[in-house]
C-alpha cells in the first residue's frame, strides 16, 4: 500500500546514482526524445555525489567555484525520520563530481565533500568542497520563487524508467502545483518525467532563453514511473533556494574551514587559525581584553581538515594536528587518510609534517588535557562514538579509548571551563542546545549541564582570548557574518556575547 508521504529519492544502503526520466527544457536542442539523457556539456554544474563509499548517491549544483548545494537529508542519519544535519564535516566520507554530464567520462572535477552549512528549516545544505573547481560556471540563484502552473527543469543522476545506475545526467520538465515558504510541490509535465532514487539534491531550474538560473532542490517524491518502484505518482517536493543568494554568498565568502584557537605567539592569550577560500593558512593574533589584530600568513595550499593547535610535545609551544587524504602515495608517504602533526618552534614557525597514524577517519577533534596528567590528549568522533586518545607529551598518543558512545552532537570544543584543571567539552545538539560536559580526571566526564538554547552559531572555539586566564568561547553568527565572544567566568558560565570582528 502506498503511503501517504512522498519518499526521499534515494535508498539508504543500495547505490542509486543517475538521473530523472527526461524531457529537455528550452536551454537543450528542441524536439528532444522524452528519456533521452542530457547532451555532454549542457548542466556543467550539476554535480553527483557519493556519500559514504556507496552507502548514498545524491546529486547537486555548484553554486560557487568551492561550494554545491543539495539536500540536507542526503546527509542526514535517518532522512525519513528528518532533515536535521549538523555543520561541519560530513558523517561519510563524500565524493563530488562536478561537470561530467557522463560520471565515467574524462573532464569536469573531481572533489572531497570536507564542511556542510544547512540552512534552517529546509532540506537544504550547503556542501564545501577540498579545492576550487575550474571552467565551470556556477548556476545562479534565482531572485524570484516559483508560481503554480511554471514550468521547471529538475536534473539529477537517479534512475530512470529502464537502468539503476544510467550514469549520465538526465533531465525533465515538471510544473509548479504549489508554493509555501520554504518548499515547493511538482508534478511531471512529460510521460516519463520523475524524480527517482539518486535525484535528492539535485536542481529545479527555472530556463529562460537558454540561461538557468537555480529555483529548488529535489527533496522527496512518489518515485512513480522509476525503475523498481510500483507507485504511480509523479509529484515531488522540492526545498526552495530562490531569494538565499544573499545567504548562499556568505557561506561561500567564509573561512568556514577550521576555525581553530590557539597560543602561537606565546603571549598567554589564544590566538585563532583560519584558512580562506583560497585555502591560505593564516593566523589573527590576540591581544589581551580580546582584540586581534590583522591575519598573518602562514602557508598556502592548506588542504587539510580537522585541524587542532595545541602543545602536544610538552615544550610550551603550540602545534598543530590535521587530516591529510592521500589519494595516491608520493613524497608526503603512501595513500591514505592520516593524522599529521606541525611541531612548532620558538621562533614562531613550524616544523616539516609527520605522520602521527593512519586510518584516521575522525571528526569533531578537539584537544586538551581530559586525564589530568599535565599533557595534551586528543578527543574525536569515530561513527557515532567519542574516542580518546591520551597524549604521551611527545607528539605520541597511547591507543584510543571509548569516552561515550552514540555522540549526537557538533561543534565539539574543549576548554578548562569550570576551572578545575580538566578539559571540559561544549557541543551542540540537534535542537540547538549548547550544553557543557565537565571532565573528570581519567578521561570521564560528568553530567552534561545546559548552557544555552538557541544556539544558532557555527564554528565554536574555546580558549582564553582576554588573557585573564579564564576560557571563552568564540562563535560565528553566519547570517551578518559576525564573530562573537562569550567571556567565561570560570565557573561554567558566560557572560553576554560581545561582537569581535566582521572580518573573518
Amino acid at each position: 500500500m502506498p503511503s501517504g508521504r512522498p519518499r526521499t529519492s534515494w535508498p539508504a544502503g543500495t547505490v542509486a546514482v543517475a538521473a530523472a526520466a527526461v524531457t529537455l527544457a528550452a536551454a537543450l536542442p528542441a524536439h528532444a526524445v522524452a528519456g533521452d539523457p542530457v547532451p555532454d556539456g549542457a548542466y556543467a554544474f550539476a554535480a553527483k555525489l557519493d556519500i559514504g563509499d556507496g552507502k548514498r548517491s545524491c546529486s547537486a549544483a555548484l553554486v560557487d567555484r568551492q561550494w554545491l548545494v543539495s539536500a540536507a537529508s542526503c546527509f542526514a542519519d535517518d532522512p525519513a525520520a528528518g532533515t536535521g544535519v549538523g555543520a561541519g564535516a560530513p558523517k561519510w566520507p563524500t565524493t563530488a563530481t562536478v561537470g561530467r554530464t557522463d560520471v565515467s567520462a574524462s573532464g569536469g572535477s573531481v572533489a572531497k565533500v570536507v564542511d556542510l552549512v544547512p540552512y534552517p528549516g529546509r532540506d537544504l545544505v550547503m556542501a564545501k568542497l577540498d579545492k576550487p573547481v575550474g571552467g565551470i560556471t556556477p548556476v545562479r540563484v534565482a531572485a524570484s520563487g516559483p508560481v503554480p502552473g511554471e514550468t521547471l527543469t529538475v536534473a539529477g543522476y537517479g534512475r530512470t524508467r529502464t537502468e539503476w545506475v544510467p550514469g549520465r545526467l538526465h533531465a525533465a520538465p515538471f510544473t509548479v502545483d504549489s508554493v509555501d515558504a520554504a518548499s515547493v510541490g511538482i508534478t511531471g509535465a512529460a510521460a516519463d518525467a520523475a524524480v527517482c532514487k539518486g535525484d535528492t539534491g539535485g536542481p529545479a531550474l527555472r530556463v529562460t532563453n537558454g540561461t538557468a538560473e537555480l529555483v529548488a532542490v529535489n527533496s522527496r517524491s512518489w518515485q512513480g514511473g522509476c525503475l523498481g518502484s510500483e507507485e504511480t505518482r509523479r509529484n515531488a517536493v522540492d526545498a526552495r533556494v530562490d531569494g538565499l543568494a544573499d545567504w548562499i554568498a556568505a557561506v561561500a565568502e567564509l573561512p568556514r574551514q577550521d576555525l581553530v584557537a590557539g597560543d602561537y605567539d606565546g603571549n598567554g592569550t589564544a590566538d585563532l587559525f583560519t584558512a580562506d577560500a583560497a585555502r591560505n593558512l593564516s593566523v589573527w593574533k590576540s591581544r589581551k581584553g580580546g582584540a586581534f589584530g590583522l591575519p598573518d600568513k602562514l602557508t598556502g595550499g592548506w588542504n587539510f581538515t580537522q585541524t587542532v593547535a595545541a602543545d602536544f610535545t610538552g615544550d610550551g609551544v603550540t602545534d598543530l594536528v590535521a587530516r591529510q587524504e592521500r589519494r595516491t602515495a608520493g613524497p608526503d608517504g603512501p595513500a591514505g587518510t592520516f593524522l599529521r602533526m606541525w611541531v612548532g618552534t620558538k621562533e614562531g614557525s613550524f616544523e616539516r609534517p609527520v605522520d602521527v597514524t593512519g586510518d584516521w577517519f575522525v571528526t569533531e577533534v578537539v584537544a586538551g588535557d581530559f586525564t589530568g596528567d599535565g599533557k595534551t590528549d586528543l578527543i574525536g568522533k569515530v561513527g557515532n562514538d567519542l574516542w580518546l586518545w591520551a597524549g604521551h607529551g611527545n607528539g605520541e598518543f597511547a591507543k584510543r579509548a571509548l569516552v561515550t558512545q552514540g555522540w549526537a552532537y557538533t561543534q565539539t570544543t574543549a576548554g578548562d571551563f569550570n576551572g578545575d584543571g580538566i578539559a571540559d567539552l561544549v557541543a551542540r545538539d540537534d535542537k540547538k542546545n549548547l550544553w557543557l560536559f565537565p571532565g573528570r580526571k581519567g578521561g570521564t566526564f560528568a553530567e552534561k549541564v545546559l548552557l544555552t538554547g538557541g544556539w544558532k552559531y557555527t564554528q565554536t572555539v574555546a580558549g582564553d582570548f582576554t588573557g585573564n586566564g579564564k576560557t571563552d568561547l568564540i562563535a560565528r553568527d553566519d547570517e551578518p557574518g559576525t564573530v562573537l565572544r562569550w567571556a567565561g567566568r570560570g565557573n561554567g558560565t558566560f557572560a553576554a556575547r560581545v561582537p569581535v570582528s566582521s572580518s573573518y
